[in-house]
């Protein structure tokens, strides 16, 4: 594991022994009466668990994969809006990035469990598979390294009030639960009190210093309320409500900075003058979000069940900032206006011209320029609306003669809606709008299991044997929906040959190399192409499975799955799983498993299109990015083929000590290995003589590219988890501590040099930190209650973004102190990363040249633009207000 891993054992070490001076300078304490019993020790080791088994009596400690199992509490002290940042606080494993400037990737986020990408990892939702998120992560760039061609289910939609307890099976679990489930199992149960009301409100904001203004200010409502459904059952509905500001972490761009120098009398056009013409930071957004649980138990003793999540969020970003005019800055360093900008010619070539063909465009001064339009250059700003439908239904209960039966079905739908302002498209000329709406990703999916457990007593068994089986049905469904045709129109000044004519004799303008000169106009609406083509496709697939499991003697259980799925795409696919936990001592078990696993590819990664502009890292260069679905015209073009599903095969064995009842270290190593991972081709430059074999590559045009997905490399990944916990009773009150150490690496085992860059197999070995460590000490005393988290990430680089740099570890840290003021009454007042740590700034370098001008890049960034694994908005503190009734 290295040095690094050297620097974190110490820090493992001072935590246990700090824990057991304190147990020990505290025994002879009685336990105050007032201690609240529900945090009472070995609570949560002796939790009945449902992830990762089908029996009916296990724990967390007595699972034979690790599990941890965290409380709705837990997940809210953590004080996110968003799921996605709340996992990547409380989970050391779990990352994702800021995302900023990032396409649609900044609407719908990607996460990363074990350095494996969002759709390796199976999200569920009171046992129930939760749908994918509409949008296929294409965006190019160090925040998706880690997720490049993945479409993982959209976390950010179910609100924290809503949450019971969070089950994270840190194993493969495919044979159990089918595709996706190779990382790992995130299972989220929903709150199912049948009484009480509890309301929550969180105003914040940040306070970054460093020359920023105080800025991102985040408001949250959030409620849950409990009512009983007749006199045996309950209906529980959470509702939030969250909004917060636009951050913005960078200076202007240098060509901003010398066109006011130049043009004063236009600075006021620049894009949010006179602050930076575009924005690097958190972008705004406001959502809403419910979850419904509701169960009725029938006179029979069976229940009928049903529960559903709604959320609609709303976010816009800052793009790229286009510049009018060429200018040069007081260094003598140029920069040229964008192509946008470039005059089109307005007169077109007639009958009443002599060499002067229809089709062709007169080089004289009747030109149009969107100078007109904007003055000072534009910004455009791209608007997401993502909203995402659940809904389960389901009937379970238990036969006369014992055995367990839940029959249920699920629909879902995500959806992601875009659009643009403030941009424009050029080849639309005079009569382009600035405003695009560039149409809607839509994922659909319904689902129906039977499920069925017996627990089968054998003679000479020290427990019955758990014989589960059962069958699902899954229908899978893709489309987009087109945009405005301005969005993504070819409009007539596309490709524009040049004429010089004197009267109504005309020849052609040449270049200094006396070839014909043809201005060009990109089409479809800049920043980001409308959708230009309809799909809608599908993928229906079968699965049954069988699941044993038993204590064999007082002390060995074991367990073996098998799962047999089959696709209409590419047929079937057959899963396997064994487990073993042997108890060796009172206080000691061992435990282990292997398995296979796969994750098919959807019909969103089959089928995608979208047209996207970026920035080459460094430059100011700007291209269009294609991506194709495999059986278009443009991707076969190239090379494309059908993809095939991803196969793993997963190893863990672990050691889970309990030498005191309040107690709890567990040691885990695992080894994931995947094969035929799916990426996102190489890509493949169009030139005009490609457009001339295939007119379909005229959409992105001459220097642009075109990509598609493949299967390209496999990875193997390696790690170790320890994780300790630990309750006491200190001063009168009760601590609780956890310590959590992940060491994870990947590396890349194959692959095709076509289909991933050098730069990305780096960044799959070290853009996750390969160190994580968190501590919690969690402390009651009566009405008064101090949560503080203490996270350490360690080194990790974006070589795609910022070839060479390692950006070093950094410690964070998060407190919450509340107080109940009055009987049910709390207040309370915190902060995340209260000592405002930001990540290294980007060094200058020959890929990346930190101008002295401003002191950032070319694009104003100043530090990383993915944020990191815990951002660069510097430190936020709120003031927070609960009621329990």
């Amino acid at each position: 594991m290295g040095s690094s891993s050297m620097k974190v054992l110490p820090l493992l070490a001072a935590a246990a022994s700090l824990a057991i001076t304190i147990d020990s300078a505290v025994a002879q304490q009685q336990p105050s009466a007032a201690t609240d019993n529900s945090t009472a020790p070995g609570k949560e080791i002796q939790e009945v668990i449902v992830t990762g088994t089908r029996r009916q009596d296990r724990t967390a400690v007595e699972s034979a994969a690790p599990i941890d199992v965290l409380s709705g509490a837990d997940l809210q002290t953590q004080a996110s809006t968003n799921m996605l940042d709340t996992l990547s606080n409380a989970v050391p494993s779990f990352i994702v990035g800021q995302n900023s400037i990032s396409d649609a990737s900044s609407f719908v986020r990607s996460p990363s469990l074990r350095g494996l990408p969002g759709d390796e990892m199976l999200v569920m939702m009171n046992g129930k598979r939760m749908n994918r998120s509409a949008l296929v992560q294409v965006f190019q760039g160090g925040e998706t390294e880690l997720a490049f061609g993945s479409q993982a289910p959209d976390l950010a939609s179910i609100p924290s009030i809503a949450i019971k307890s969070l089950e994270i099976l840190r194993d493969g679990a495919s044979a159990q639960y089918g595709s996706d489930a190779i990382a790992g199992v995130l299972n989220f149960h929903f709150r199912d009190n049948p009484s009480g009301i509890e309301v929550q409100s969180r105003f914040g904001q940040y306070f970054p210093g460093h020359g920023y203004s105080d800025d991102g200010w985040d408001r949250q409502v959030a409620a849950n309320i409990g009512l009983p459904l007749g006199s045996q059952g309950f209906v529980n509905i959470s509702a939030e409500w969250a909004a917060n500001q636009q951050t913005v972490r960078n200076v202007t761009r240098p060509s901003a900075l010398a066109f006011a120098q130049t043009y004063p009398a236009l600075a006021q056009d620049l894009p949010h003058y006179p602050g930076p013409v575009q924005q690097w930071g958190t972008p705004p957004s406001e959502s809403e979000k419910v979850v419904v649980n509701s169960g009725i138990k029938l006179d029979n003793g069976d229940q009928l069940y049903f529960f559903g999540n709604y959320a609609n969020i709303q976010t816009n970003e800052s793009f790229n900032y286009r510049l009018p005019k060429t200018v040069t800055d007081s260094t003598g360093t140029t920069y040229a206006n964008h192509p946008a900008f470039n005059n089109i010619y307005l007169d077109p070539c007639t009958s009443a011209y002599t060499g002067c063909p229809t089709g062709g465009f007169i080089q004289d001064a009747n030109t149009f320029n969107y100078n007109s339009v904007y003055p000072g250059g534009f910004t455009p700003r791209f608007f997401g609306i993502t909203q995402e439908f659940f809904g389960a239904l389901g009937y379970k209960g238990v036969t006369s003669w014992g055995m367990n039966y839940d029959i249920s079905g699920t629909t879902a739908q995500n959806s992601l809606a875009v659009s643009l302002t403030t941009s424009l498209n050029p080849s639309l000329g005079p009569v382009s709008p600035t405003n695009f709406y560039d149409g809607k990703f839509v994922q659909k999916e319904n689902t129906f299991n039977v499920d069925l457990s017996y627990p089968w007593t054998i003679p000479g068994l020290a427990s019955p044997l758990s014989v589960a089986g059962g069958l699902e049905w899954h229908d899978e469904n893709y489309q987009q929906l087109l945009g405005d045709p301005a969005s993504y129109a070819a409009g007539p000044y596309t490709s524009q040959p040049l004429y010089t004519c004197n009267g109504f004799v005309c020849t052609p303008s040449l270049d200094s190399k006396h070839n014909q000169i043809i201005a060009t106009q990109s089409t479809a609406s800049n920043g980001y192409g409308g959708i230009s083509t309809s799909i809608d496709a599908s993928q229906v697939s079968y699965a049954a499975y069988l699941d044993f499991e038993a204590d064999v003697l007082q002390n060995l259980t074991l367990g073996l799955a098998g799962r047999q799925e089959h696709y209409a795409s590419f047929g079937s696919t057959t899963l396997g799983k064994f487990q073993a936990r042997f108890k060796a001592t009172d206080w000691v078990a061992l435990r282990g498993t292997i398995s296979t696993g796969f994750h098919a590819p959807t019909p969103g990664q089959s089928n995608v299109e979208t047209l996207s502009t970026t920035f080459i890292p460094g430059t100011a260069t700007q291209v269009q990015i294609g991506t194709y679905p495999v059986t278009s015209a443009a991707a076969k073009y190239f090379g494309a083929t059908a993809l095939r599903p991803e196969e793993s095969t997963n190893l863990s064995g672990g050691i889970v000590l309990t030498p005191l009842d309040a107690l709890l270290v567990t040691l885990d190593w695992y080894s994931i290995e995947v094969r035929h991972r799916i990426g996102i081709s190489q890509q493949f430059t169009v030139t005009q003589a490609d457009i001339a074999k295939l007119n379909a590559l005229s959409y992105v045009g001459p220097g642009g590219t075109v990509q598609y997905f493949t299967n390209g490399f496999s990875t193997k990944t390696k790690g170790v988890d320890v994780v300790g916990t630990y309750f006491f009773d200190i001063f009168a009150g009760r601590l609780s501590t956890t310590v959590a150490y992940n060491y994870n690496k990947s590396d890349v085992t194959n692959y095709d040099p076509t289909v991933i860059s050098p730069a990305r197999i780096i960044d799959i070995q070290h853009y996750a930190p390969n160190h994580r460590v968190n501590m919690t000490l969690d402390y009651h005393l009566g009405p008064f209650a101090a949560v503080a988290h203490e996270n350490y990430y360690g080194t990790f680089r974006d070589q795609n973004d910022y070839p060479g740099q390692l950006f070093s570890a950094k410690w964070t840290t998060d407190l919450d102190l509340s107080y109940v003021v009055w009987r049910n009454i709390t207040a309370a007042i915190g902060g995340r990363n209260i000592f405002n740590v930001y990540p290294d700034k980007i060094a200058n370098s020959a890929t990346n040249t930190v101008y002295p001008t401003t002191g950032g890049l070319v694009d104003g960034e100043v530090y990383p633009r993915t944020g990191g694994p815990f951002g660069y908005n510097g430190a936020f503190y709120y003031f927070r207000l609960a009621a329990k009734f």
